[in-house]
């Protein structure tokens, strides 16, 4: 149920506004600025840094985790703490950038090495991801997120 919300979402937003850009900026300059905040994001899950990514975050953030479970931002900021949401590798490779108007899509595969009290401690976890941003009051924030691991 969760995928096909994610799935109808990229498909409105196809439907909405291809070619709108935000503030007179092309599709290059915000996928640009995406991409920034994507890799501020790997390095701040690395770091723990629970201040950058509330910045990067929406307050009404959601994430449908790996472990099948929609949790919000502040559930994560939890997961963080505890270590269970605790990596000594974590790279993003992605593969799609769909901007439409105010909602950017970013979709890929990452790589990570769970460290910490995650259960998968030491492997290496292959996932298929899907990130949302949004503009919002001018600022690009991340409203949801999606991961799930490739067995």
């Amino acid at each position: 149920m969760k995928l096909r919300s994610i799935s109808l979402l990229i498909i409105l937003c196809a439907t909405f506004g291809k070619a709108q850009t935000i503030n007179n900026q092309s599709k290059d300059e915000i996928i640009a600025q995406i991409k920034l905040l994507e890799a501020a994001q790997v390095k701040a899950i690395l770091q723990s840094d629970t201040v950058t990514l509330s910045k990067i975050w929406a307050e009404d953030f959601h994430v449908n985790n790996p472990s099948n479970m929609v949790v919000n931002r502040s559930q994560v900021f939890q997961r963080i703490k505890n270590t269970f949401i605790k990596y000594s590798t974590y790279t993003q490779e992605p593969e799609y950038y769909g901007v439409f108007g105010d909602v950017v899509v970013v979709m890929g595969k990452e790589i990570v090495v769970p460290i910490g009290d995650n259960p998968d401690k030491g492997k290496t976890i292959i996932r298929r991801y899907t990130d949302v941003y949004k503009n919002i009051n001018g600022e690009w924030k991340e409203i949801s997120r999606h991961a799930n691991i490739i067995r």
